[in-house]
């Protein structure tokens, strides 16, 4: 949850609390968007929120097309950057981190050409430099807007996944449980949200960093937090899907 267009906000726990303590710094005519994937989201003025104990929300109810399965008739492909090198690199911490910790919300991704009706088998997602434990991340695959950035949800249940103390390499997310399927969705964002993580050392600087290339024709998505309006580069960073696409 955020404060809508502003870089505030935070996610919640296991039980679904979270500390307040990020909106001090909302506008008391901020709008907060709150929101779980399979629910539908809602919009609190900032001056109601701090006094609302609970925010319910409700079931988000989706119309599946019917899908055809045949023999033969599907293919099965990988989609996004697979090197695990690069010249340049996105970090996780930005230089107006106080704290190496307060991440929550925090997202990254990459916009990819999919086929109508794909389903999202795998994604894979490598980490060059690693300085934290505990790390936790929810997987999100998003519509694009009018304004081609990431938007509306494709998922009906959280993907969240968690990351070996100080693990790099190659990082794989199991996606089969979740049938995620693009729909008529012709390009989708993948994006990883930080939900929590923190070093165990301390340091002047640290690192969290996922491989990338400059690039004219692929773009890295990001925002400090889950309501903060999206950036963009033209930068293709090393994070994948295998998706199975209908034949021609």
């Amino acid at each position: 949850m955020g404060v809508l267009g502003k870089p505030i906000g935070t996610v919640a726990n296991a039980q679904g609390a979270v500390s307040l303590a990020p909106f001090t710094a909302a506008a008391p005519t901020d709008t907060v968007v709150v929101s779980c994937v399979g629910y539908q989201s809602r919009k609190v003025l900032a001056a109601a929120f701090s006094r609302q104990p609970v925010v319910q929300l409700q079931p988000q109810v989706y119309a599946l097309q019917e899908v055809k399965v045949s023999a033969k008739s599907w293919k099965r492909h990988r989609i996004g950057r697979d090197g695990a090198w690069g010249i340049t690199f996105y970090n996780f911490h930005l230089n107006a981190d106080k704290d190496p910790a307060q991440k929550l919300g925090r997202e990254v991704g990459t916009i990819l050409h999919v086929a109508p009706g794909s389903y999202l088998e795998d994604a894979y997602v490598h980490f060059g430099q690693n300085d934290f434990k505990n790390l936790r991340f929810r997987l999100n695959v998003r519509a694009l807007d009018a304004q081609d950035h990431p938007a509306a949800s494709l998922l009906t249940q959280d993907i969240l996944f968690t990351v070996a103390n100080h693990a790099t390499g190659w990082q794989h997310i199991d996606l089969k449980p979740y049938e995620v399927n693009v729909a008529q969705q012709k390009r989708v964002a993948i994006t990883l949200e930080w939900l929590g993580g923190a070093p165990d050392v301390k340091k002047d600087w640290y690192c969290l960093t996922i491989p990338a290339a400059l690039s004219t024709t692929h773009r890295m998505v990001f925002r400090d937090k889950s309501e903060d309006q999206w950036k963009v580069q033209l930068v293709n960073v090393s994070l994948y899907v295998t998706a199975l696409s209908p034949k021609g």
